[in-house]
């Protein structure tokens, strides 16, 4: 055995192969980077490791047979064998070896150590004017490329990106983008560092799917994008069933948290082991609704529900279809396109089912959350939508809902957090974009509002709720009216099928005089959405300016009959419950007022101490009217102090939709101190209120201390004649700016 040693080393075999294994590395660490540079396929840094490979066994062949002489290589027998010849030849290849570990060092200390923190190896021109990635445990799942040649695949392709995204946002230690932002790079031209850091991730997943008749190839690779190289990579041929797609997604998801070691606790592991359905064609249909509730259109959430229903049909067991339906109910309602009692009914049914077949579900606490939130019941909601995030930590939507509850509540900088994370997991979706601009108006930040609501239009241009809410503060804010106008009518425009919009350009009309305006687009709306509350509301106010006293007491009756979803609809409601008690106390009938306002607010009748809100002040004040008629003087000034120390904490700002507006005129003029409600109402319209003005300053029981007042008097002509002349000027431009 010895003797064989003393040959290796005689023929330099061992330095010959320690020589080839220090150049394969060194070659391997320099394909590893051109392959990725050079856009190269996958396969091409295999098939250098298969080259090197064979290539070893005929180097070590090589040394073997032959020997380094002064005058070159020569076969072995042929060789002059004296000492100072081998040792030439020993110390030419201890040089090469030495110069290759060399090489090898600078390489690798330059690819640990010299690169300066932060910086990723690219040409500078690829990061320019993009935020910084943070370094933590993060990923995009990038939308999979359809490599079937068939386009009919797109769908399918489409569901499993989506799918393969709800998987991996289920490891807590993990943040993930979701859907939303990540497929603004379906059709992508920027480098992968670009867009890393457009989305504030450390790792980007791209991959491909082909389909060829029962057979499912995916291919994908997880990029560290600061370095520019591969982590892992991996291709998944298997049988076409749902049970094979899911059992890749569970391997991707592992794949991905052991290379960006992320904790994947054995909760965690359950849930993304689950198969749903075993039904492919299920699975299909599932797909396919979640594309289209995605849209978040009237019409497109119709054909939603009925996808969902086919793939209930073909699997009664799949959880997630059921929630899927849940969701679509809620939407189609919020739309104004479903009866809310129907709506109750269906969702209920729905929830219930996903419960039954499985509890660990995040996204079915978030469907509840928002049906206890319709009905109300909030803090019943709030635990519901902890539970969900606490499931699925990066599910944005539950991000959306819960921030819209805290917004309903008055917690505003919790709600704006709240939005806040939600953009980090999904920083193109424009359905939060516009929420955290709605919280901004809150805080009385319209610029940054409206720079909200712009992004949320250049995220998407056919998001018609954030042309409502530009124009709600060029309305409410003091902004142009012809603006307001011409925004809110881009918004009707571009969905036709959405309540709001066209309940709001009506209202707005109502402010400008212009009644026959207003009643074709309350029309729509109602005729839209019949039971809902906005446009009851919208149509009793109508009513009332019009004078058609009977059928404004009908409509606003029927908008007491619906709990609000949104803060604005509060609103709303608040002013259709005022006809009501107008008409009572023209009647002479205070008691039947009373008995109004205790059946909605009863809080507001605790005995002790009533509780003053976001939600209920407005109708505090009105109540506090009542009662001064009635003699209980003491309980009316207990309302007035307690919603003027509300207005008074910050907590609600005078301008926007949901501002206070005059209501301190208001409190000033049923306390009897005419001088600081002439002050509040100089001040507000100063300050550019002008919202519902009509309804505030004309015919109001609140304020009429005021009437006889000339001050008064030239102050409700001021505002009369500004509005006179916005819709002299409407034809001016009736081009929608998003900022003023």
């Amino acid at each position: 055995m010895n003797q064989f040693f003393n040959e290796l080393m005689r023929r330099n075999v061992i330095r010959v192969g320690a020589a080839y294994l220090v150049a394969s590395w060194v070659v391997l660490q320099i394909g590893d980077v051109m392959i990725d540079f050079l856009g190269m396929p996958d396969w091409s840094g295999k098939l250098l490791v298969l080259i090197l490979g064979l290539g070893f066994p005929i180097a070590l062949i090589f040394a073997w047979a032959f020997e380094l002489t002064p005058e070159g290589f020569k076969l072995d027998a042929e060789a002059d064998h004296s000492r100072p010849a081998q040792r030439v030849a020993a110390k030419r290849l201890n040089i090469i070896t030495i110069t290759l570990v060399v090489a090898a060092l600078t390489v690798f200390s330059i690819d640990r150590f010299m690169r300066p923190a932060g910086v990723p190896p690219l040409p500078p021109a690829e990061v320019t004017d993009v935020p910084a990635i943070r370094l933590d445990a993060s990923v995009a799942v990038l939308p999979f490329e359809n490599i079937s040649q068939d386009a009919t695949n797109d769908p399918f392709t489409i569901g499993i990106h989506d799918d393969l995204l709800t998987q991996v946002s289920k490891v807590a230690s993990l943040r993930t983008i979701s859907r939303t932002s990540v497929l603004q790079y379906r059709d992508r031209s920027k480098p992968i560092s670009q867009i890393a850091a457009e989305l504030g991730v450390a790792s980007i997943l791209e991959g491909s799917l082909q389909r060829a008749g029962d057979v499912v190839r995916i291919n994908v690779k997880l990029i560290d994008a600061q370095a520019n190289r591969q982590l892992w990579a991996e291709s998944y041929e298997r049988q076409l069933t749902a049970t094979n797609i899911f059992a890749i997604q569970g391997e991707i998801v592992e794949a991905i948290a052991n290379a960006l070691q992320a904790n994947l606790s054995p909760s965690e592991k359950v849930q993304i082991e689950k198969v749903p359905t075993e039904n492919l064609e299920a699975l299909e249909f599932y797909f396919l609704a979640r594309q289209l509730m995605a849209q978040r259109s009237s019409a497109a959430m119709k054909e939603a529900i009925g996808y969902f229903q086919q793939a209930i049909a073909l699997d009664p067991d799949f959880a997630l279809a059921y929630v899927g339906l849940a969701d679509s109910y809620q939407l189609q309602e919020d739309a104004g396109s479903l009866p809310r009692a129907e709506m109750f009914e269906k969702t209920e049914k729905a929830i219930d089912k996903a419960f039954d077949l499985d509890r660990q579900l995040g996204p079915a606490y978030n469907s509840l959350a928002g049906l206890n939130t319709t009905k109300g019941n909030y803090a019943e909601a709030e635990l519901m939508y902890e539970k969900s995030l606490e499931l699925s930590p990066n599910y944005s939507t539950a991000y959306l809902w819960y921030g819209l509850l805290l917004v309903d509540q008055g917690r505003i900088e919790e709600a704006i957090s709240m939005y806040e994370k939600g953009i980090e997991r999904d920083p193109l979706s424009p359905q939060l974009t516009e929420s955290l601009g709605s919280a901004l108006v809150y805080e009385g930040r319209f610029e940054e509002a409206l720079e909200q609501y712009q992004k949320s239009t250049e995220i998407n241009t056919t998001f018609a709720t954030s042309y409502t809410y530009i124009g709600n503060i060029h309305w409410m804010a003091g902004g142009p009216i012809r603006q307001a106008v011409a925004c809110q009518r881009k918004s009707a425009i571009l969905d036709g099928g959405d309540r709001l919009a066209q309940t709001y350009l009506g209202l707005l009309y109502l402010d400008l005089g212009d009644a026959e305006s207003s009643a074709v687009w309350i029309g729509n709306a109602l005729q839209l959405a019949p039971d809902s509350l906005e446009p009851q509301s919208a149509m009793a106010l109508l009513e009332m300016f019009r004078g058609e006293e009977g059928e404004a007491l009908e409509s606003a009756q029927a908008a007491q009959k619906n709990s609000p979803y949104y803060p604005e609809a509060r609103l709303l409601q608040t002013m259709a419950l005022s006809l009501l008690r107008n008409h009572d106390l023209g009647a002479g009938q205070p008691e039947v007022a009373i008995n109004r306002y205790r059946a909605s607010h009863p809080e507001l009748f605790d005995d002790d101490s009533p509780t003053i809100s976001f939600r209920n002040y407005r109708a505090a004040i009105d109540l506090a009217a009542v009662l001064l008629q009635t003699g209980d003087e003491e309980r009316a000034m207990l309302l007035l102090d307690k919603s003027m120390t509300f207005i008074e904490s910050g907590k609600v700002v005078r301008l926007g939709f949901d501002g206070f507006g005059v209501a301190d005129v208001q409190i000033h003029a049923l306390r009897g101190d005419e001088a600081k409600a002439l002050a509040a109402l100089r001040q507000a319209i100063d300050e550019d209120w002008r919202g519902f003005w009509w309804f505030y300053l004309k015919d109001n029981p609140n304020l009429e201390s005021l009437r006889d007042n000339a001050d008064f008097q030239v102050m409700v002509q001021e505002v009369e004649l500004f509005m006179t002349d916005q819709r002299s000027r409407l034809e001016q431009d009736d081009t929608c700016h998003e900022v003023s």
